[in-house]
């Protein structure tokens, strides 16, 4: 048996990740494992929600309180010791005493505050604990090998979220009707802002890269910054760049796939919305992936601007331009992918992995991991 704990469905507790709807993404996998025949397979630990997927498994349990987190570990192994768990999966960061676990790492927001904070002492000792790591984005496998050094490669494991179905090529008429409506008269890269922007890094330096470029080229291109609708920003009041050719638009999802189809490129940094390269690869639209810090200790990020790999490394992404280093080393990539050779391969690929990334072909790569770090039906688990 698997137990889940549905912590992450408390009004309050671990804070929300700013970069995944945790919510969505758990429900969207636990809808796939009944599906898929497995729902006699795991049990959700409840904690004062009212909803799952038709046909889960529950067990309602009290709820979490960060001044009653070791209560909480004994009540957690208690709980998987009456349901005979062979792992242990936390939607937060919660976990028992002795039973396996995976943790589940969707950002570092709590390494980037005080080493103090129970949020953090709490993922801490979840990461301690856990048999197997899962992450849901480069960025963040990336940020975690830094905070954590010592945990070995096989331990981890790095599994895109699904694409949603309105991540589409665009028909003709409809990418036609979207440049009249945003006056798009010229070529245009485009770059997909999140819902909450806090650090204006990756804008600075992309506008800056637009303008050397703009600076090297006859013809003209515009940049477009997309915010998620109906997300209402002014780029004066809120200091962003500004600079004739510098759009920004704040669009639906379906605006959204007309962008990314009629884009030149998606330009990605660390900072804008997670989800676009992906997003991106599934319209059709090449990425040039920019990465403005320094490689690690390990240099295991390394790369060149013409996006060769100089290792397996998992973040070393096929189907997009690499680009890590200056701002005028970007400029040059945003020239290099406007010609067929190099944006052509990126296309193909970019939408035969986007195949790969349905809700049912994600949720069947976790159980597969699942099932690989949890003992066998007839090994006892150990205490830690």
């Amino acid at each position: 048996m698997i137990v889940i704990d549905g912590v992450i469905w408390q009004s309050e507790g671990f804070s929300r990740s700013p970069l995944l709807d945790q919510s969505y993404l758990w429900l969207s996998l636990i809808e796939e494992w009944v599906k898929a025949k497995k729902a006699t397979e795991f049990v959700v630990l409840t904690r004062g929600q009212t909803w799952l997927p038709p046909g889960t498994f529950f067990s309602e349990i009290p709820r979490f309180a960060f001044a009653e987190a070791d209560e909480d570990r004994t009540g957690l192994q208690s709980a998987c010791d009456q349901l005979k768990a062979r792992l242990f999966l936390s939607t937060g960061y919660t976990t028992p005493i002795s039973t396996p676990s995976i943790a589940f790492i969707y950002d570092l927001e709590a390494e980037a505050g005080s080493q103090f904070h129970s949020e953090y002492i709490e993922k801490k000792n979840a990461i301690l604990a856990a048999a197997h790591y899962v992450f849901f984005s480069d960025e963040v496998f990336a940020g975690f090998r830094t905070h954590y050094p010592g945990i070995p490669p096989e331990q981890m494991s790095l599994v895109y979220p699904a694409i949603e179905g309105w991540a589409k090529p665009a028909a003709p008429d409809a990418m036609a009707e979207f440049r009249r409506k945003f006056q798009l008269t010229r070529p245009f890269f485009l770059a997909v802002l999140p819902e909450q922007l806090a650090d204006y890094r990756g804008i600075q330096a992309v506008s800056q890269a637009w303008e050397i470029l703009q600076g090297q080229r006859l013809s003209r291109t515009e940049l477009v910054f997309a915010f998620p609708s109906p997300l209402k920003v002014d780029p004066v009041k809120a200091q962003l760049p500004q600079r004739e050719g510098l759009r920004y638009l704040s669009l639906n999802n379906p605006e959204l796939a007309c962008a990314y189809s009629s884009a030149l490129a998606l330009v990605f940094h660390s900072t804008f919305r997670p989800s676009s390269p992906l997003e991106a690869m599934a319209c059709g639209c090449p990425v040039v992936h920019y990465r403005d810090e320094q490689p690690n200790a390990s240099g295991s990020e390394s790369a060149t601007a013409s996006g060769e790999k100089k290792d397996k490394d998992p973040l070393q992404n096929p189907t997009a331009l690499l680009c890590q280093g200056s701002v005028r080393e970007l400029a040059e990539a945003l020239q290099r992918i406007q010609s067929y050779p190099v944006r052509s391969p990126l296309i193909a690929k970019g939408l035969e992995r986007a195949k790969e990334l349905s809700w049912s072909t994600v949720a069947a790569k976790l159980w597969d991991i699942f099932e690989q770090v949890a003992p066998s039906e007839s090994e006892e688990p150990t205490d830690r």
